[in-house]
């Protein structure tokens, strides 16, 4: 099973540049949200534009 690399990135606050930001420092919050859309649907395994839906009913208060 493969493990997380995890001396690859670390952990930093906003005012720190790390190399992983600096893809997206021309982009506006649009270009970046379509960004995370596509990388979501890759990681996910579902169509860019189409995500699967919720099943609410897991969280449902109603006693059956």
């Amino acid at each position: 099973m493969y493990k997380l690399d995890r001396t690859y990135s670390a952990s930093g606050n906003l005012f720190e540049k790390k190399e992983e930001v600096t893809h997206y420092l021309g982009m506006s919050k649009e270009e970046i949200g379509k960004v995370f859309a596509y990388l979501n649907s890759v990681s996910f395994n579902y169509t860019f534009g189409n995500p699967p839906e919720m099943d609410k009913s897991a969280f449902s208060m109603r006693k059956m």
